[in-house]
Protein backbone atom coordinates (compact mmCIF):
# COMPACT_ATOMS: atom_id res chain seq x y z
CA UNK A 1 0.00 0.00 0.00
CA UNK A 2 3.06 2.38 1.02
CA UNK A 3 4.48 1.34 -2.19
CA UNK A 4 1.70 2.44 -4.30
CA UNK A 5 0.89 5.67 -2.79
CA UNK A 6 4.63 6.64 -3.30
CA UNK A 7 4.11 5.88 -6.93
CA UNK A 8 1.08 7.55 -7.17
CA UNK A 9 2.13 11.03 -5.13
CA UNK A 10 5.35 10.98 -7.15
CA UNK A 11 3.29 10.84 -10.61
CA UNK A 12 1.48 13.76 -8.73
CA UNK A 13 4.67 15.64 -7.77
CA UNK A 14 5.98 15.33 -11.08
CA UNK A 15 3.52 16.45 -12.83
CA UNK A 16 3.00 19.41 -11.05
CA UNK A 17 6.82 20.14 -11.43
CA UNK A 18 6.19 19.38 -15.46
CA UNK A 19 3.41 21.79 -15.63
CA UNK A 20 5.37 24.53 -14.06
CA UNK A 21 8.42 23.86 -16.43
CA UNK A 22 6.53 23.82 -19.67
CA UNK A 23 4.55 26.75 -18.63
CA UNK A 24 7.81 28.89 -18.03
CA UNK A 25 9.15 26.75 -21.16
CA UNK A 26 6.56 28.09 -23.19
CA UNK A 27 6.30 32.02 -21.80
CA UNK A 28 10.41 31.94 -21.98
CA UNK A 29 9.68 31.06 -25.70
CA UNK A 30 6.96 33.50 -26.25
CA UNK A 31 8.71 36.66 -25.10
CA UNK A 32 11.92 35.78 -26.88
CA UNK A 33 10.50 34.98 -30.19
CA UNK A 34 8.58 37.95 -29.57
CA UNK A 35 11.42 40.02 -28.47
CA UNK A 36 13.28 39.00 -32.13
CA UNK A 37 10.63 39.45 -34.16
CA UNK A 38 10.11 42.81 -32.79
CA UNK A 39 14.04 43.76 -33.03
CA UNK A 40 13.29 42.47 -36.81
CA UNK A 41 10.40 44.65 -37.53
CA UNK A 42 11.85 47.67 -36.11
CA UNK A 43 15.06 47.13 -38.48
CA UNK A 44 12.94 46.84 -41.15
CA UNK A 45 10.54 49.61 -40.42
CA UNK A 46 13.47 52.31 -39.29
CA UNK A 47 14.89 51.69 -42.87
CA UNK A 48 11.86 52.65 -44.13
CA UNK A 49 11.58 55.49 -41.91
CA UNK A 50 14.75 56.60 -42.70
CA UNK A 51 13.94 56.92 -46.13
CA UNK A 52 11.06 58.63 -46.02
CA UNK A 53 12.51 61.14 -43.72
CA UNK A 54 15.48 62.40 -45.52
CA UNK A 55 14.52 65.99 -46.62
CA UNK A 56 13.88 66.58 -49.71
CA UNK A 57 16.27 68.91 -52.04
CA UNK A 58 14.39 72.55 -53.02
CA UNK A 59 15.87 73.08 -56.67
CA UNK A 60 17.94 75.87 -56.69
CA UNK A 61 18.64 77.47 -60.41
CA UNK A 62 23.03 78.00 -60.81
CA UNK A 63 25.30 78.00 -63.82
CA UNK A 64 26.35 74.30 -62.64
CA UNK A 65 22.85 73.26 -63.96
CA UNK A 66 23.18 74.47 -67.40
CA UNK A 67 23.41 71.67 -69.96
CA UNK A 68 26.36 69.23 -68.68
CA UNK A 69 26.37 70.53 -65.15
CA UNK A 70 24.64 68.75 -62.31
CA UNK A 71 22.25 70.85 -60.14
CA UNK A 72 21.45 70.35 -55.69
CA UNK A 73 20.16 66.88 -55.45
CA UNK A 74 21.35 65.02 -58.18
CA UNK A 75 24.39 63.73 -56.99
CA UNK A 76 26.01 60.90 -58.86
CA UNK A 77 23.97 61.76 -62.27
CA UNK A 78 26.07 62.32 -65.43
CA UNK A 79 27.14 65.76 -66.44
CA UNK A 80 26.64 64.26 -70.47
CA UNK A 81 23.78 65.01 -72.45
CA UNK A 82 19.89 65.03 -71.23
CA UNK A 83 19.75 61.70 -72.70
CA UNK A 84 22.69 59.93 -71.48
CA UNK A 85 22.19 57.97 -68.13
CA UNK A 86 23.73 57.64 -65.17
CA UNK A 87 26.20 54.73 -64.01
CA UNK A 88 24.43 51.63 -62.87
CA UNK A 89 24.06 50.79 -59.63
CA UNK A 90 26.49 47.83 -57.70
CA UNK A 91 25.91 44.88 -59.68
CA UNK A 92 24.15 42.53 -57.30
CA UNK A 93 22.18 38.99 -59.14
CA UNK A 94 18.76 39.10 -59.95
CA UNK A 95 16.47 36.35 -60.07
CA UNK A 96 14.62 37.27 -63.03
CA UNK A 97 15.75 39.62 -66.32
CA UNK A 98 13.10 41.74 -64.99
CA UNK A 99 13.99 42.01 -61.29
CA UNK A 100 14.78 45.66 -61.85
CA UNK A 101 11.82 46.89 -63.17
CA UNK A 102 12.74 50.97 -62.15
CA UNK A 103 11.66 53.80 -63.94
CA UNK A 104 14.19 55.57 -66.74
CA UNK A 105 16.13 58.29 -65.27
CA UNK A 106 15.20 60.80 -67.55
CA UNK A 107 11.64 61.03 -66.32
CA UNK A 108 10.21 64.18 -65.58
CA UNK A 109 6.88 65.47 -64.79
CA UNK A 110 5.11 68.38 -66.25
CA UNK A 111 2.87 70.73 -65.27
CA UNK A 112 0.04 68.88 -65.53
CA UNK A 113 1.60 65.88 -63.10
CA UNK A 114 2.01 63.40 -66.49
CA UNK A 115 5.26 61.88 -66.69
CA UNK A 116 7.47 62.32 -69.30
CA UNK A 117 10.66 59.64 -70.69
CA UNK A 118 14.36 61.17 -70.70
CA UNK A 119 14.91 62.91 -73.85
CA UNK A 120 11.93 63.97 -75.02
CA UNK A 121 11.14 67.40 -76.43
CA UNK A 122 9.46 68.59 -73.52
CA UNK A 123 11.69 70.81 -71.71
CA UNK A 124 12.85 70.21 -68.21
CA UNK A 125 13.01 72.54 -65.26
CA UNK A 126 13.95 72.06 -61.72
CA UNK A 127 10.12 72.75 -60.36
CA UNK A 128 9.67 70.07 -62.99
CA UNK A 129 11.25 67.22 -61.32
CA UNK A 130 9.92 64.93 -59.34
CA UNK A 131 11.26 64.18 -55.93
CA UNK A 132 14.84 61.68 -57.44
CA UNK A 133 13.73 59.55 -54.20
CA UNK A 134 10.88 57.96 -56.06
CA UNK A 135 11.77 57.68 -59.64
CA UNK A 136 15.54 57.99 -60.62
CA UNK A 137 17.07 54.69 -59.92
CA UNK A 138 20.81 56.70 -60.93
CA UNK A 139 20.59 58.14 -57.07
CA UNK A 140 20.53 55.28 -55.52
CA UNK A 141 24.03 56.36 -54.16
CA UNK A 142 22.82 59.21 -52.10
CA UNK A 143 19.37 58.23 -50.89
CA UNK A 144 18.30 54.69 -51.92
CA UNK A 145 21.29 53.33 -49.74
CA UNK A 146 19.13 54.41 -46.77
CA UNK A 147 18.32 51.44 -44.78
CA UNK A 148 20.04 49.12 -47.72
CA UNK A 149 21.68 47.47 -44.89
CA UNK A 150 23.04 43.87 -45.38
CA UNK A 151 19.68 41.99 -44.42
CA UNK A 152 16.87 44.53 -45.54
CA UNK A 153 16.66 46.40 -48.63
CA UNK A 154 14.21 48.91 -49.73
CA UNK A 155 11.78 48.97 -53.01
CA UNK A 156 9.95 51.72 -54.26
CA UNK A 157 6.42 51.95 -56.30
CA UNK A 158 5.28 54.39 -58.30
CA UNK A 159 1.42 55.03 -57.60
CA UNK A 160 0.18 53.30 -60.53
CA UNK A 161 1.74 50.15 -59.36
CA UNK A 162 5.03 49.93 -61.31
CA UNK A 163 8.34 48.78 -59.65
CA UNK A 164 10.50 52.61 -59.65
CA UNK A 165 13.28 51.49 -57.68
CA UNK A 166 14.76 48.10 -56.83
CA UNK A 167 18.44 48.80 -55.51
CA UNK A 168 19.31 45.00 -54.68
CA UNK A 169 18.08 43.79 -58.47
CA UNK A 170 15.79 41.27 -56.55
CA UNK A 171 12.62 39.55 -57.86
CA UNK A 172 10.19 41.31 -56.52
CA UNK A 173 7.30 39.74 -58.33
CA UNK A 174 5.50 37.80 -55.51
CA UNK A 175 6.05 41.45 -53.43
CA UNK A 176 4.56 43.45 -56.11
CA UNK A 177 1.39 41.09 -56.54
CA UNK A 178 1.02 41.03 -51.98
CA UNK A 179 -1.92 42.71 -50.76
CA UNK A 180 0.89 44.76 -48.70
CA UNK A 181 1.75 46.61 -51.61
CA UNK A 182 -1.91 47.30 -52.40
CA UNK A 183 -2.89 48.22 -49.09
CA UNK A 184 -0.12 50.72 -48.86
CA UNK A 185 -0.49 52.33 -52.55
CA UNK A 186 -4.01 52.73 -51.08
CA UNK A 187 -2.79 54.77 -48.40
CA UNK A 188 -2.52 52.02 -45.89
CA UNK A 189 0.67 50.68 -43.85
CA UNK A 190 0.36 47.03 -43.10
CA UNK A 191 3.01 44.16 -42.66
CA UNK A 192 3.11 40.61 -44.72
CA UNK A 193 5.47 37.58 -44.65
CA UNK A 194 5.22 36.03 -47.82
CA UNK A 195 7.26 33.54 -50.22
CA UNK A 196 10.00 34.94 -52.52
CA UNK A 197 11.24 31.98 -55.15
CA UNK A 198 10.95 29.74 -51.26
CA UNK A 199 12.95 32.43 -49.19
CA UNK A 200 10.45 33.74 -46.76
CA UNK A 201 10.61 37.19 -46.76
CA UNK A 202 8.98 39.53 -43.67
CA UNK A 203 7.62 43.09 -45.64
CA UNK A 204 6.80 46.53 -44.29
CA UNK A 205 4.43 48.55 -47.24
CA UNK A 206 4.19 51.86 -46.34
CA UNK A 207 2.26 54.45 -48.42
CA UNK A 208 4.67 57.70 -50.07
CA UNK A 209 3.04 60.88 -49.73
CA UNK A 210 4.45 64.05 -51.70
CA UNK A 211 0.98 66.33 -51.76
CA UNK A 212 -1.30 66.32 -49.06
CA UNK A 213 -3.91 63.92 -48.97
CA UNK A 214 -2.26 61.89 -52.06
CA UNK A 215 -0.66 58.98 -51.99
CA UNK A 216 2.21 59.01 -54.81
CA UNK A 217 3.38 55.55 -54.34
CA UNK A 218 4.29 53.13 -52.27
CA UNK A 219 7.72 51.91 -50.09
CA UNK A 220 8.69 48.45 -49.05
CA UNK A 221 11.22 47.14 -46.63
CA UNK A 222 12.24 43.21 -47.04
CA UNK A 223 13.78 41.58 -45.05
CA UNK A 224 15.10 37.65 -44.99
CA UNK A 225 13.53 35.75 -42.62
CA UNK A 226 16.13 32.91 -42.90
CA UNK A 227 18.25 33.68 -40.35
CA UNK A 228 15.09 34.20 -37.72
CA UNK A 229 13.84 30.61 -38.44
CA UNK A 230 17.47 29.45 -37.29
CA UNK A 231 17.21 31.24 -34.22
CA UNK A 232 13.86 30.38 -33.45
CA UNK A 233 14.63 26.49 -34.26
CA UNK A 234 17.46 26.56 -31.83
CA UNK A 235 15.50 28.21 -29.43
CA UNK A 236 12.86 25.79 -29.47
CA UNK A 237 14.88 22.54 -29.24
CA UNK A 238 17.08 24.44 -26.37
CA UNK A 239 13.32 24.79 -24.52
CA UNK A 240 12.48 21.37 -25.24
CA UNK A 241 15.88 19.67 -24.26
CA UNK A 242 15.17 21.79 -20.73
CA UNK A 243 12.04 20.77 -20.42
CA UNK A 244 13.07 17.08 -21.33
CA UNK A 245 16.00 16.87 -18.81
CA UNK A 246 13.62 18.97 -16.09
CA UNK A 247 10.70 16.24 -16.47
CA UNK A 248 13.31 13.56 -15.95
CA UNK A 249 14.78 15.21 -13.36
CA UNK A 250 11.61 16.69 -11.72
CA UNK A 251 10.75 12.46 -11.63
CA UNK A 252 13.59 11.56 -9.37
CA UNK A 253 12.77 14.38 -7.38
CA UNK A 254 9.61 13.69 -6.95
CA UNK A 255 10.16 10.06 -5.80
CA UNK A 256 12.93 11.02 -3.50
CA UNK A 257 10.54 13.40 -2.28
CA UNK A 258 8.10 11.07 -1.90
CA UNK A 259 9.71 9.00 -0.36
CA UNK A 260 10.61 11.02 2.17
CA UNK A 261 7.08 12.76 2.76
CA UNK A 262 5.76 8.83 3.14
CA UNK A 263 8.30 7.83 5.63
CA UNK A 264 6.49 8.38 8.61
CA UNK A 265 3.34 6.80 7.49
CA UNK A 266 5.59 4.09 6.64
CA UNK A 267 6.33 3.28 10.11
CA UNK A 268 3.45 4.01 11.77
CA UNK A 269 2.34 1.08 9.47
CA UNK A 270 4.80 -1.03 9.98
CA UNK A 271 4.39 -0.53 13.96
CA UNK A 272 0.31 -1.10 13.36
CA UNK A 273 0.78 -4.42 11.12
CA UNK A 274 3.61 -5.47 13.85
CA UNK A 275 1.18 -4.86 16.16
CA UNK A 276 -1.71 -6.69 14.35
CA UNK A 277 0.53 -9.49 13.86
CA UNK A 278 1.66 -9.70 17.53
CA UNK A 279 -1.83 -9.45 18.97
CA UNK A 280 -3.36 -11.99 16.69
CA UNK A 281 -0.56 -14.41 17.70
CA UNK A 282 -1.50 -13.76 21.37
CA UNK A 283 -5.12 -14.18 20.99
CA UNK A 284 -4.68 -17.40 19.38
CA UNK A 285 -3.94 -19.41 22.63
CA UNK A 286 -7.26 -17.88 25.03
CA UNK A 287 -9.32 -18.73 22.08
CA UNK A 288 -7.83 -21.85 21.33
CA UNK A 289 -8.82 -22.77 25.23
CA UNK A 290 -12.32 -20.77 25.07
CA UNK A 291 -13.19 -23.55 22.16
CA UNK A 292 -12.10 -26.55 23.79
CA UNK A 293 -13.52 -25.69 27.11
CA UNK A 294 -16.78 -25.32 25.31
CA UNK A 295 -16.21 -28.57 23.53
CA UNK A 296 -15.84 -30.11 26.88
CA UNK A 297 -18.78 -28.61 28.43
CA UNK A 298 -21.55 -29.94 25.72
CA UNK A 299 -20.07 -33.76 26.34
CA UNK A 300 -21.27 -33.29 29.69
CA UNK A 301 -25.85 -33.13 30.15
CA UNK A 302 -26.44 -29.92 30.39
CA UNK A 303 -30.01 -27.78 30.85
CA UNK A 304 -31.26 -27.06 27.22
CA UNK A 305 -31.14 -22.99 27.99
CA UNK A 306 -27.13 -23.55 29.59
CA UNK A 307 -26.55 -25.81 25.91
CA UNK A 308 -27.75 -23.02 23.92
CA UNK A 309 -25.38 -20.54 25.37
CA UNK A 310 -21.97 -23.01 25.26
CA UNK A 311 -22.85 -23.55 21.77
CA UNK A 312 -23.39 -20.14 21.05
CA UNK A 313 -20.02 -19.44 23.06
CA UNK A 314 -18.34 -22.25 20.88
CA UNK A 315 -19.61 -20.60 17.62
CA UNK A 316 -18.38 -17.01 18.61
CA UNK A 317 -15.35 -17.97 19.49
CA UNK A 318 -14.93 -20.48 16.38
CA UNK A 319 -15.39 -17.10 14.23
CA UNK A 320 -12.74 -14.89 16.73
CA UNK A 321 -10.35 -17.64 15.46
CA UNK A 322 -11.15 -17.08 12.06
CA UNK A 323 -10.84 -13.41 12.52
CA UNK A 324 -7.80 -13.73 14.28
CA UNK A 325 -5.96 -15.80 11.68
CA UNK A 326 -7.03 -13.80 8.82
CA UNK A 327 -5.98 -10.70 10.48
CA UNK A 328 -2.50 -12.70 11.10
CA UNK A 329 -2.25 -14.34 7.81
CA UNK A 330 -2.81 -10.77 6.47
CA UNK A 331 0.22 -9.33 8.39
CA UNK A 332 2.09 -11.52 7.12
CA UNK A 333 1.13 -10.92 3.36
CA UNK A 334 1.55 -7.24 3.92
CA UNK A 335 5.34 -7.96 5.25
CA UNK A 336 8.30 -6.51 2.84
CA UNK A 337 9.50 -7.99 -0.45
CA UNK A 338 9.61 -11.88 -0.46
CA UNK A 339 11.93 -14.05 -1.51
CA UNK A 340 11.75 -15.90 -4.97
CA UNK A 341 9.44 -18.73 -4.77
CA UNK A 342 7.92 -20.47 -7.73
CA UNK A 343 4.65 -23.36 -8.07
CA UNK A 344 2.70 -25.18 -10.05
CA UNK A 345 -0.89 -23.70 -10.33
CA UNK A 346 -2.69 -26.29 -11.61
CA UNK A 347 -1.66 -28.82 -8.95
CA UNK A 348 -2.06 -26.33 -6.19
CA UNK A 349 -5.43 -25.60 -7.74
CA UNK A 350 -6.55 -28.83 -7.62
CA UNK A 351 -5.23 -29.92 -3.63
CA UNK A 352 -7.30 -27.45 -2.45
CA UNK A 353 -10.38 -28.22 -4.86
CA UNK A 354 -10.01 -31.95 -3.13
CA UNK A 355 -9.97 -30.43 0.23
CA UNK A 356 -12.82 -28.36 -0.15
CA UNK A 357 -14.74 -30.56 -1.84
CA UNK A 358 -16.75 -31.93 0.51
CA UNK A 359 -18.28 -28.77 1.98
CA UNK A 360 -19.04 -26.93 -1.46
CA UNK A 361 -21.40 -30.30 -2.63
CA UNK A 362 -22.77 -30.05 0.30
CA UNK A 363 -24.05 -26.66 -0.47
CA UNK A 364 -25.17 -28.19 -3.92
CA UNK A 365 -22.27 -26.70 -5.87
CA UNK A 366 -20.77 -28.30 -9.02
CA UNK A 367 -17.49 -27.37 -9.99
CA UNK A 368 -15.93 -27.75 -13.39
CA UNK A 369 -11.84 -27.16 -13.33
CA UNK A 370 -9.62 -26.19 -16.74
CA UNK A 371 -6.44 -26.48 -15.08
CA UNK A 372 -3.78 -25.77 -17.97
CA UNK A 373 0.10 -26.23 -16.53
CA UNK A 374 1.49 -22.91 -15.28
CA UNK A 375 4.04 -22.05 -13.59
CA UNK A 376 3.80 -18.85 -11.32
CA UNK A 377 6.02 -16.41 -9.58
CA UNK A 378 4.65 -17.75 -5.87
CA UNK A 379 4.78 -20.19 -2.90
CA UNK A 380 2.69 -23.30 -2.83
CA UNK A 381 0.87 -21.95 0.47
CA UNK A 382 0.42 -18.73 -0.72
CA UNK A 383 -1.33 -19.95 -4.08
CA UNK A 384 -3.39 -22.70 -2.04
CA UNK A 385 -4.28 -19.56 0.88
CA UNK A 386 -5.49 -17.70 -2.49
CA UNK A 387 -7.94 -20.91 -4.28
CA UNK A 388 -9.16 -21.21 -0.82
CA UNK A 389 -10.06 -17.58 -0.32
CA UNK A 390 -11.89 -17.83 -3.60
CA UNK A 391 -14.24 -20.98 -2.91
CA UNK A 392 -14.76 -20.03 0.68
CA UNK A 393 -16.23 -16.78 -0.44
CA UNK A 394 -18.08 -18.33 -3.02
CA UNK A 395 -19.61 -21.03 -0.32
CA UNK A 396 -20.66 -18.15 1.66
CA UNK A 397 -22.24 -15.69 -0.63
CA UNK A 398 -23.62 -17.59 -3.17
CA UNK A 399 -26.89 -19.67 -2.94
CA UNK A 400 -26.66 -23.57 -2.50
CA UNK A 401 -26.41 -25.31 -6.14
CA UNK A 402 -24.69 -22.82 -7.77
CA UNK A 403 -22.55 -23.94 -10.57
CA UNK A 404 -18.78 -22.65 -9.76
CA UNK A 405 -15.82 -23.11 -12.49
CA UNK A 406 -11.56 -22.66 -11.52
CA UNK A 407 -9.68 -21.84 -14.42
CA UNK A 408 -5.79 -21.78 -14.58
CA UNK A 409 -4.32 -20.52 -17.95
CA UNK A 410 -1.60 -18.21 -19.47
CA UNK A 411 -2.51 -14.42 -20.91
CA UNK A 412 -0.29 -11.76 -21.70
CA UNK A 413 2.77 -13.38 -20.57
CA UNK A 414 1.10 -14.11 -16.76
CA UNK A 415 -0.31 -16.59 -15.03
CA UNK A 416 -4.76 -16.49 -14.56
CA UNK A 417 -6.12 -18.17 -11.68
CA UNK A 418 -9.39 -17.60 -11.83
CA UNK A 419 -12.70 -18.75 -10.03
CA UNK A 420 -16.09 -17.77 -11.38
CA UNK A 421 -19.66 -18.81 -10.17
CA UNK A 422 -23.30 -17.93 -11.79
CA UNK A 423 -24.23 -16.32 -8.10
CA UNK A 424 -26.32 -13.04 -8.19
CA UNK A 425 -23.25 -10.80 -8.38
CA UNK A 426 -22.55 -7.85 -7.04
CA UNK A 427 -23.78 -4.62 -7.76
CA UNK A 428 -22.35 -2.36 -10.19
CA UNK A 429 -19.31 -0.15 -9.69
CA UNK A 430 -18.50 -2.17 -6.53
CA UNK A 431 -15.94 -4.27 -8.18
CA UNK A 432 -12.69 -2.79 -6.47
CA UNK A 433 -15.03 -2.65 -3.09
CA UNK A 434 -14.93 -6.22 -2.83
CA UNK A 435 -11.19 -6.62 -2.30
CA UNK A 436 -11.20 -4.16 0.85
CA UNK A 437 -10.56 -5.06 3.96
CA UNK A 438 -13.91 -6.05 5.91
CA UNK A 439 -15.68 -5.62 3.15
CA UNK A 440 -19.49 -6.71 3.28
CA UNK A 441 -21.84 -6.76 0.25
CA UNK A 442 -24.58 -9.37 1.63
CA UNK A 443 -27.27 -6.86 0.33
CA UNK A 444 -26.19 -8.01 -3.25
CA UNK A 445 -25.31 -12.24 -2.56
CA UNK A 446 -27.32 -14.33 -0.61
CA UNK A 447 -28.19 -12.85 2.66
CA UNK A 448 -27.11 -14.42 6.06
CA UNK A 449 -24.71 -14.28 8.86
CA UNK A 450 -21.65 -16.19 9.80
CA UNK A 451 -19.57 -15.14 6.32
CA UNK A 452 -17.30 -14.01 7.82
CA UNK A 453 -15.42 -10.75 8.70
CA UNK A 454 -14.66 -9.55 4.91
CA UNK A 455 -10.82 -10.02 5.05
CA UNK A 456 -11.13 -13.13 3.06
CA UNK A 457 -10.60 -11.64 -0.67
CA UNK A 458 -8.06 -8.69 0.99
CA UNK A 459 -6.05 -11.46 1.76
CA UNK A 460 -5.98 -12.67 -1.99
CA UNK A 461 -5.21 -8.87 -3.32
CA UNK A 462 -2.30 -8.51 -0.77
CA UNK A 463 -0.84 -12.14 -1.46
CA UNK A 464 -1.38 -11.21 -5.24
CA UNK A 465 0.29 -7.78 -5.05
CA UNK A 466 3.25 -8.89 -2.76
CA UNK A 467 4.44 -11.24 -5.73
CA UNK A 468 3.81 -8.48 -8.22
CA UNK A 469 0.33 -9.87 -9.50
CA UNK A 470 -3.21 -7.89 -9.57
CA UNK A 471 -6.57 -9.07 -8.71
CA UNK A 472 -10.08 -8.26 -10.53
CA UNK A 473 -13.23 -8.54 -10.17
CA UNK A 474 -16.11 -8.77 -13.38
CA UNK A 475 -19.70 -9.45 -13.84
CA UNK A 476 -19.37 -12.30 -17.33
CA UNK A 477 -22.48 -11.57 -19.41
CA UNK A 478 -24.07 -15.21 -18.14
CA UNK A 479 -23.92 -13.51 -14.66
CA UNK A 480 -22.11 -14.12 -11.56
CA UNK A 481 -18.92 -13.14 -10.64
CA UNK A 482 -15.76 -13.82 -12.09
CA UNK A 483 -12.33 -12.75 -9.74
CA UNK A 484 -9.01 -13.17 -11.56
CA UNK A 485 -5.73 -13.09 -9.84
CA UNK A 486 -2.67 -12.19 -12.21
CA UNK A 487 0.32 -13.55 -11.45
CA UNK A 488 4.26 -13.30 -12.89
CA UNK A 489 5.48 -16.58 -14.93
CA UNK A 490 7.91 -18.12 -13.01
CA UNK A 491 11.26 -17.16 -14.37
Amino acid sequence: MIRRARLRLTLWYSAVLLALLLSLSIVTYTAVTRTLRRELEDGISSAVTQWLEVPRRTPITRPAELPGGRGPGFAGRSSATPGATAPPPPSIPSATPDANASVTAASSATPSGTITPRGSATPRTDRQRLDPRLLFPEFETETADLGATSDVFLLVYRSDGVLALNPRRVDAEDITKSDAVSRALAGQASWATIQEDGVRLRIYASPITLAAGRTDGAIVGARNLDEYDRQIRAIFVVLAMVAVGGGLLSLGGAYMFAGRALQPLEDAYDRQRSFVADASHELRSPLAVIRVSADLLLRESLPPAHRESVEEIRDVTQEASTLVDDLLELAHAEEGAPSHAESQLAEEAAAVIDQLRELLERRGHTITTVLAPVRGAAAGPEVRRIVRALLENVAAHTPEGTPVRVEVTERSGHAILAVEDRGPGIPDGQESKVFERFARLDEARTPGTGHGAGLGLAIVRSLAERRGGSVSATRPASGGLRIEVSLPLAR
